[in-house]
Protein backbone atom coordinates (compact mmCIF):
# COMPACT_ATOMS: atom_id res chain seq x y z
CA UNK A 1 0.00 0.00 0.00
CA UNK A 2 1.30 3.51 -1.35
CA UNK A 3 1.62 6.26 1.42
CA UNK A 4 0.64 9.55 0.69
CA UNK A 5 2.87 12.11 2.43
CA UNK A 6 1.06 15.34 2.40
CA UNK A 7 2.72 18.49 3.19
CA UNK A 8 -0.44 20.84 4.73
CA UNK A 9 -0.24 24.69 5.73
CA UNK A 10 -0.08 25.86 9.20
CA UNK A 11 -3.22 24.61 10.72
CA UNK A 12 -4.15 27.73 12.11
CA UNK A 13 -7.71 27.27 13.97
CA UNK A 14 -8.88 31.26 12.54
CA UNK A 15 -7.81 30.37 9.47
CA UNK A 16 -9.28 28.37 6.83
CA UNK A 17 -6.14 26.52 6.64
CA UNK A 18 -6.96 24.48 9.95
CA UNK A 19 -10.03 22.74 8.31
CA UNK A 20 -8.17 22.38 5.10
CA UNK A 21 -5.41 20.66 6.57
CA UNK A 22 -6.95 18.85 9.59
CA UNK A 23 -10.16 17.69 8.39
CA UNK A 24 -10.97 18.45 4.54
CA UNK A 25 -7.95 16.65 2.92
CA UNK A 26 -7.74 14.06 5.51
CA UNK A 27 -11.24 13.02 4.87
CA UNK A 28 -10.70 13.05 1.31
CA UNK A 29 -8.14 10.24 1.37
CA UNK A 30 -10.57 7.90 3.74
CA UNK A 31 -12.12 6.26 0.54
CA UNK A 32 -9.18 4.98 -1.06
CA UNK A 33 -6.74 1.80 -0.01
CA UNK A 34 -3.71 4.01 0.76
CA UNK A 35 -1.99 5.39 3.55
CA UNK A 36 -2.43 9.25 4.74
CA UNK A 37 0.62 10.75 6.39
CA UNK A 38 0.59 14.46 7.26
CA UNK A 39 4.24 15.66 8.10
CA UNK A 40 3.54 17.47 11.56
CA UNK A 41 5.22 19.92 12.77
CA UNK A 42 5.21 22.42 16.03
CA UNK A 43 3.32 25.99 15.02
CA UNK A 44 2.46 28.85 16.91
CA UNK A 45 -1.66 28.34 17.16
CA UNK A 46 -2.21 31.76 17.53
CA UNK A 47 0.36 33.31 15.39
CA UNK A 48 -0.49 36.70 13.49
CA UNK A 49 0.39 37.90 10.29
CA UNK A 50 2.88 40.59 10.98
CA UNK A 51 4.66 40.71 7.04
CA UNK A 52 2.29 38.87 4.87
CA UNK A 53 -0.67 38.73 3.22
CA UNK A 54 -2.00 35.10 3.77
CA UNK A 55 0.13 33.49 6.53
CA UNK A 56 3.07 34.98 7.96
CA UNK A 57 5.90 34.92 5.77
CA UNK A 58 8.29 34.05 8.66
CA UNK A 59 5.77 31.98 10.01
CA UNK A 60 5.23 30.35 6.72
CA UNK A 61 9.10 29.89 6.20
CA UNK A 62 9.57 27.92 9.52
CA UNK A 63 6.76 25.91 8.97
CA UNK A 64 7.54 24.33 5.69
CA UNK A 65 11.71 24.21 6.64
CA UNK A 66 10.44 21.89 9.80
CA UNK A 67 8.11 19.86 7.60
CA UNK A 68 11.36 19.47 5.11
CA UNK A 69 13.86 18.75 7.66
CA UNK A 70 11.08 15.90 9.49
CA UNK A 71 10.27 14.57 5.76
CA UNK A 72 14.64 14.03 5.57
CA UNK A 73 14.42 12.11 8.85
CA UNK A 74 11.72 9.54 7.05
CA UNK A 75 13.77 9.43 3.96
CA UNK A 76 16.62 8.69 5.96
CA UNK A 77 14.98 6.10 8.03
CA UNK A 78 14.05 3.90 4.99
CA UNK A 79 9.99 5.31 5.61
CA UNK A 80 9.48 6.51 2.28
CA UNK A 81 9.57 4.00 -0.35
CA UNK A 82 9.36 3.92 -4.48
CA UNK A 83 5.71 4.37 -5.46
CA UNK A 84 5.08 6.74 -2.99
CA UNK A 85 2.96 9.90 -3.36
CA UNK A 86 4.18 13.60 -1.77
CA UNK A 87 1.18 16.21 -1.70
CA UNK A 88 2.05 19.90 -1.50
CA UNK A 89 -0.82 21.72 -0.13
CA UNK A 90 1.05 24.65 -1.67
CA UNK A 91 3.51 24.81 -4.23
CA UNK A 92 5.86 27.52 -2.36
CA UNK A 93 7.10 25.10 -0.01
CA UNK A 94 9.86 26.34 1.46
CA UNK A 95 13.39 24.30 1.43
CA UNK A 96 11.56 21.63 -0.49
CA UNK A 97 14.40 21.24 -2.88
CA UNK A 98 16.72 19.77 0.09
CA UNK A 99 13.76 16.81 -0.56
CA UNK A 100 14.45 16.66 -4.03
CA UNK A 101 17.93 16.21 -3.72
CA UNK A 102 17.60 13.69 -1.30
CA UNK A 103 14.91 11.70 -3.38
CA UNK A 104 17.64 11.81 -6.13
CA UNK A 105 20.52 10.76 -4.21
CA UNK A 106 19.02 7.85 -2.58
CA UNK A 107 17.17 7.05 -5.75
CA UNK A 108 13.54 6.62 -4.16
CA UNK A 109 11.12 7.60 -7.67
CA UNK A 110 7.87 9.04 -5.98
CA UNK A 111 5.19 10.95 -7.69
CA UNK A 112 4.93 14.61 -6.86
CA UNK A 113 1.64 16.81 -6.73
CA UNK A 114 1.32 20.51 -6.00
CA UNK A 115 -1.82 22.78 -5.31
CA UNK A 116 -0.71 26.29 -6.83
CA UNK A 117 -2.78 28.88 -4.92
CA UNK A 118 -1.28 31.82 -6.78
CA UNK A 119 2.74 31.97 -7.48
CA UNK A 120 4.37 35.20 -9.78
CA UNK A 121 2.22 34.15 -13.22
CA UNK A 122 -0.46 36.77 -12.12
CA UNK A 123 0.25 40.69 -11.84
CA UNK A 124 -2.51 41.54 -9.52
CA UNK A 125 -0.57 38.87 -7.01
CA UNK A 126 2.27 40.27 -4.44
CA UNK A 127 4.35 37.82 -5.65
CA UNK A 128 4.44 38.82 -8.94
CA UNK A 129 7.22 41.85 -8.13
CA UNK A 130 9.63 38.28 -7.00
CA UNK A 131 8.86 36.68 -10.41
CA UNK A 132 12.69 37.70 -11.90
CA UNK A 133 14.06 35.27 -9.44
CA UNK A 134 11.05 33.60 -8.30
CA UNK A 135 10.11 32.02 -12.17
CA UNK A 136 13.38 30.10 -12.04
CA UNK A 137 12.59 27.92 -9.15
CA UNK A 138 8.83 27.53 -10.35
CA UNK A 139 9.76 26.14 -13.54
CA UNK A 140 12.39 23.86 -12.10
CA UNK A 141 10.29 22.51 -9.30
CA UNK A 142 7.45 22.29 -12.53
CA UNK A 143 10.02 19.53 -14.06
CA UNK A 144 9.03 17.19 -11.23
CA UNK A 145 5.59 17.05 -10.52
CA UNK A 146 3.12 14.88 -11.53
CA UNK A 147 0.57 16.70 -11.35
CA UNK A 148 -0.33 20.29 -11.07
CA UNK A 149 -4.01 21.68 -8.93
CA UNK A 150 -6.15 25.03 -9.52
CA UNK A 151 -8.97 26.50 -9.04
CA UNK A 152 -9.78 28.24 -12.36
CA UNK A 153 -8.95 28.23 -15.76
CA UNK A 154 -7.67 31.34 -16.20
CA UNK A 155 -5.07 30.61 -13.43
CA UNK A 156 -3.76 26.80 -15.66
CA UNK A 157 -3.70 29.32 -18.81
CA UNK A 158 -1.54 32.04 -16.65
CA UNK A 159 0.70 29.15 -15.87
CA UNK A 160 1.08 27.40 -19.22
CA UNK A 161 1.50 30.89 -20.66
CA UNK A 162 4.55 31.53 -18.10
CA UNK A 163 6.02 27.76 -19.18
CA UNK A 164 4.79 24.99 -16.88
CA UNK A 165 4.27 22.17 -18.28
CA UNK A 166 3.09 19.82 -15.75
CA UNK A 167 -0.64 18.68 -16.27
CA UNK A 168 -2.92 21.27 -14.84
CA UNK A 169 -6.48 20.10 -13.54
CA UNK A 170 -9.12 23.07 -12.15
CA UNK A 171 -10.99 21.88 -9.35
CA UNK A 172 -11.76 25.18 -7.44
CA UNK A 173 -10.83 24.93 -3.98
CA UNK A 174 -10.86 21.78 -2.11
CA UNK A 175 -14.19 22.33 0.68
CA UNK A 176 -15.36 19.79 2.30
CA UNK A 177 -19.27 20.45 2.65
CA UNK A 178 -20.39 18.05 5.48
CA UNK A 179 -17.34 19.36 7.62
CA UNK A 180 -18.02 23.12 6.98
CA UNK A 181 -21.57 22.89 7.84
CA UNK A 182 -20.64 20.92 10.77
CA UNK A 183 -18.97 24.44 12.36
CA UNK A 184 -22.66 25.92 12.53
CA UNK A 185 -25.45 23.46 13.13
CA UNK A 186 -27.91 25.58 14.04
CA UNK A 187 -29.79 28.22 12.00
CA UNK A 188 -29.88 31.42 12.00
CA UNK A 189 -32.35 34.76 10.77
CA UNK A 190 -31.23 36.56 7.53
CA UNK A 191 -30.47 40.35 7.87
CA UNK A 192 -30.44 43.50 6.19
CA UNK A 193 -26.36 42.85 5.99
CA UNK A 194 -23.84 42.98 3.15
CA UNK A 195 -20.55 41.42 4.39
CA UNK A 196 -16.86 41.99 2.56
CA UNK A 197 -14.89 38.90 3.47
CA UNK A 198 -11.33 40.00 1.56
CA UNK A 199 -8.42 40.75 3.00
CA UNK A 200 -7.44 44.59 2.93
CA UNK A 201 -4.30 44.32 0.63
CA UNK A 202 -3.52 45.95 -2.66
CA UNK A 203 -5.16 43.30 -4.74
CA UNK A 204 -8.75 42.73 -3.15
CA UNK A 205 -9.19 46.64 -4.25
CA UNK A 206 -10.27 47.96 -0.53
CA UNK A 207 -10.74 51.83 -1.61
CA UNK A 208 -13.08 50.74 -3.93
CA UNK A 209 -15.23 48.65 -1.93
CA UNK A 210 -15.32 51.52 0.88
CA UNK A 211 -16.49 53.60 -2.19
CA UNK A 212 -19.13 51.36 -2.91
CA UNK A 213 -19.99 51.18 0.96
CA UNK A 214 -20.54 54.84 1.37
CA UNK A 215 -22.93 54.86 -0.76
CA UNK A 216 -25.25 51.60 -0.28
CA UNK A 217 -25.26 53.12 2.74
CA UNK A 218 -26.29 56.46 2.14
CA UNK A 219 -29.49 54.93 0.11
CA UNK A 220 -30.03 51.86 2.43
CA UNK A 221 -30.78 52.98 5.79
CA UNK A 222 -32.21 49.55 7.16
CA UNK A 223 -29.04 47.92 5.72
CA UNK A 224 -25.72 47.56 7.33
CA UNK A 225 -21.96 46.87 5.86
CA UNK A 226 -19.63 45.06 8.05
CA UNK A 227 -16.14 44.03 7.36
CA UNK A 228 -14.43 40.48 8.84
CA UNK A 229 -10.95 39.14 9.87
CA UNK A 230 -9.48 36.39 12.63
CA UNK A 231 -6.85 38.64 13.06
CA UNK A 232 -6.68 40.49 16.41
CA UNK A 233 -7.45 43.95 14.78
CA UNK A 234 -7.44 44.85 10.39
CA UNK A 235 -4.31 44.92 8.61
CA UNK A 236 -3.28 45.69 5.18
CA UNK A 237 0.01 46.53 2.88
CA UNK A 238 -1.71 49.83 1.94
CA UNK A 239 -1.27 53.09 3.38
CA UNK A 240 -4.02 54.95 5.39
CA UNK A 241 -6.76 52.45 4.34
CA UNK A 242 -7.41 51.30 8.16
CA UNK A 243 -7.25 54.76 9.01
CA UNK A 244 -10.05 55.25 6.58
CA UNK A 245 -12.16 52.43 7.19
CA UNK A 246 -12.20 53.21 11.27
CA UNK A 247 -12.80 56.60 10.03
CA UNK A 248 -15.76 56.10 8.29
CA UNK A 249 -16.99 53.60 11.11
CA UNK A 250 -17.39 56.03 13.54
CA UNK A 251 -19.18 58.76 10.89
CA UNK A 252 -21.40 55.52 9.71
CA UNK A 253 -22.47 53.25 12.53
CA UNK A 254 -24.03 50.56 10.35
CA UNK A 255 -20.72 50.42 9.22
CA UNK A 256 -19.07 47.93 11.09
CA UNK A 257 -15.55 46.30 11.89
CA UNK A 258 -15.47 42.59 13.19
CA UNK A 259 -12.04 41.72 14.20
CA UNK A 260 -10.40 38.67 15.99
CA UNK A 261 -13.56 36.32 14.72
CA UNK A 262 -13.81 32.87 15.41
CA UNK A 263 -14.32 30.38 12.24
CA UNK A 264 -17.63 29.75 13.75
CA UNK A 265 -18.74 33.37 14.28
CA UNK A 266 -17.55 34.45 11.17
CA UNK A 267 -19.99 31.45 9.65
CA UNK A 268 -22.84 33.07 11.92
CA UNK A 269 -21.90 35.98 10.24
CA UNK A 270 -22.35 34.49 6.30
CA UNK A 271 -25.44 32.91 7.91
CA UNK A 272 -26.96 36.36 9.05
CA UNK A 273 -25.67 38.66 6.20
CA UNK A 274 -27.92 38.52 2.87
CA UNK A 275 -24.98 39.84 0.21
CA UNK A 276 -21.45 39.27 0.46
CA UNK A 277 -19.47 41.67 -1.86
CA UNK A 278 -16.86 41.29 -3.64
CA UNK A 279 -13.93 43.88 -5.43
CA UNK A 280 -10.98 41.79 -5.72
CA UNK A 281 -8.45 42.62 -8.91
CA UNK A 282 -6.83 38.90 -8.18
CA UNK A 283 -8.74 35.92 -6.79
CA UNK A 284 -8.78 32.54 -7.96
CA UNK A 285 -12.19 31.67 -7.04
CA UNK A 286 -11.42 32.50 -3.77
CA UNK A 287 -12.64 30.68 0.02
CA UNK A 288 -14.99 33.58 0.34
CA UNK A 289 -17.57 32.76 -2.43
CA UNK A 290 -17.51 28.97 -1.56
CA UNK A 291 -18.22 29.64 2.42
CA UNK A 292 -20.37 32.18 1.91
CA UNK A 293 -22.70 30.44 -0.43
CA UNK A 294 -22.23 27.49 1.37
CA UNK A 295 -24.00 29.40 4.40
CA UNK A 296 -27.02 30.92 1.58
CA UNK A 297 -25.70 34.11 1.16
CA UNK A 298 -26.44 36.02 -2.05
CA UNK A 299 -23.26 37.43 -3.90
CA UNK A 300 -22.12 40.52 -5.91
CA UNK A 301 -18.57 40.29 -7.69
CA UNK A 302 -17.16 41.89 -10.72
CA UNK A 303 -16.95 40.47 -13.88
CA UNK A 304 -13.46 40.29 -13.57
CA UNK A 305 -10.78 37.50 -13.98
CA UNK A 306 -11.84 33.56 -12.45
CA UNK A 307 -15.13 35.25 -11.25
CA UNK A 308 -16.86 35.21 -14.35
CA UNK A 309 -16.44 31.50 -15.56
CA UNK A 310 -18.67 30.50 -11.77
CA UNK A 311 -20.75 33.70 -11.12
CA UNK A 312 -23.85 33.96 -12.98
CA UNK A 313 -24.47 36.93 -15.13
CA UNK A 314 -26.62 38.78 -13.16
CA UNK A 315 -24.38 38.65 -10.69
CA UNK A 316 -21.52 40.53 -11.76
CA UNK A 317 -21.17 44.31 -12.21
CA UNK A 318 -18.47 46.18 -14.72
CA UNK A 319 -15.13 46.05 -12.73
CA UNK A 320 -14.75 48.60 -11.27
CA UNK A 321 -17.42 50.97 -11.88
CA UNK A 322 -19.32 52.07 -8.59
CA UNK A 323 -22.34 52.94 -10.40
CA UNK A 324 -22.54 49.26 -12.02
CA UNK A 325 -21.90 47.92 -8.53
CA UNK A 326 -24.70 49.81 -6.77
CA UNK A 327 -27.39 48.61 -9.71
CA UNK A 328 -26.50 44.88 -9.70
CA UNK A 329 -26.62 44.96 -5.40
CA UNK A 330 -30.10 46.99 -6.52
CA UNK A 331 -31.38 43.85 -8.57
CA UNK A 332 -29.91 41.50 -6.50
CA UNK A 333 -31.99 42.98 -3.23
CA UNK A 334 -35.19 42.69 -5.03
CA UNK A 335 -34.34 39.57 -6.09
CA UNK A 336 -32.20 36.98 -3.33
CA UNK A 337 -31.59 33.89 -4.37
CA UNK A 338 -29.14 31.09 -3.21
CA UNK A 339 -25.83 29.76 -5.44
CA UNK A 340 -25.33 26.16 -4.20
CA UNK A 341 -23.91 24.81 -7.12
CA UNK A 342 -20.63 26.45 -6.11
CA UNK A 343 -20.48 25.00 -2.71
CA UNK A 344 -20.88 21.70 -4.57
CA UNK A 345 -18.99 21.60 -7.37
CA UNK A 346 -15.78 22.24 -5.17
CA UNK A 347 -16.64 19.67 -3.06
CA UNK A 348 -16.61 17.29 -6.09
CA UNK A 349 -13.09 18.66 -6.91
CA UNK A 350 -11.90 17.68 -3.52
CA UNK A 351 -12.78 14.51 -4.46
CA UNK A 352 -11.92 14.67 -8.04
CA UNK A 353 -8.06 15.56 -6.34
CA UNK A 354 -8.54 12.77 -4.07
CA UNK A 355 -8.81 10.49 -7.07
CA UNK A 356 -6.45 11.88 -9.15
CA UNK A 357 -3.72 11.29 -6.33
CA UNK A 358 -5.09 8.09 -5.10
CA UNK A 359 -5.38 5.81 -8.04
CA UNK A 360 -2.04 7.70 -10.35
CA UNK A 361 -4.48 9.28 -13.13
CA UNK A 362 -2.62 9.57 -16.34
CA UNK A 363 -5.70 10.87 -18.50
CA UNK A 364 -6.77 14.19 -20.31
CA UNK A 365 -6.60 17.47 -17.69
CA UNK A 366 -9.71 17.72 -16.01
CA UNK A 367 -11.64 21.25 -15.45
CA UNK A 368 -14.43 20.94 -12.55
CA UNK A 369 -16.56 23.99 -13.96
CA UNK A 370 -16.21 22.40 -17.41
CA UNK A 371 -16.91 18.85 -16.97
CA UNK A 372 -18.85 17.71 -14.14
CA UNK A 373 -20.97 15.06 -16.04
CA UNK A 374 -17.88 13.41 -16.90
CA UNK A 375 -16.34 13.55 -13.77
CA UNK A 376 -19.16 12.25 -11.83
CA UNK A 377 -18.80 9.34 -14.50
CA UNK A 378 -15.41 9.25 -13.37
CA UNK A 379 -15.63 9.06 -9.76
CA UNK A 380 -18.71 6.76 -9.81
CA UNK A 381 -19.23 5.31 -13.03
CA UNK A 382 -22.88 5.70 -13.74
Amino acid sequence: MKTIWYFGLEPLKARYTYQLCKEWIPETFKEYPVTFKEIEVEYDNDQQIKVGSVLDAVGRGKYSLSQCNKFLDEISEGNVKEGDVIYLQDFWTSGFSSVLYALDLYNIKVKIYAMVHAQSVDEYDFTYQMSYWMRHYELGLDTRLTGIFVASTIHKEQLKSAGFKAPIHVISLPIHIEETIKKLPNKVTKKNIILFSSRLDKEKNPYFMLQVAEQFLNSYPDWEWHLTTSANEFKSGLPNIINELNAFSIIQPRFKLLANLTKEEYYKELSECKIQFNSSLQDYVSWTVIEATIFGADIVYPNFRSFKEFINQDRLYVPFYCKSALEVIDNTILNLRQHNEIGYKSDLGRRLKGYIISNNYQGAELNIWHEEAYILNLLYGN
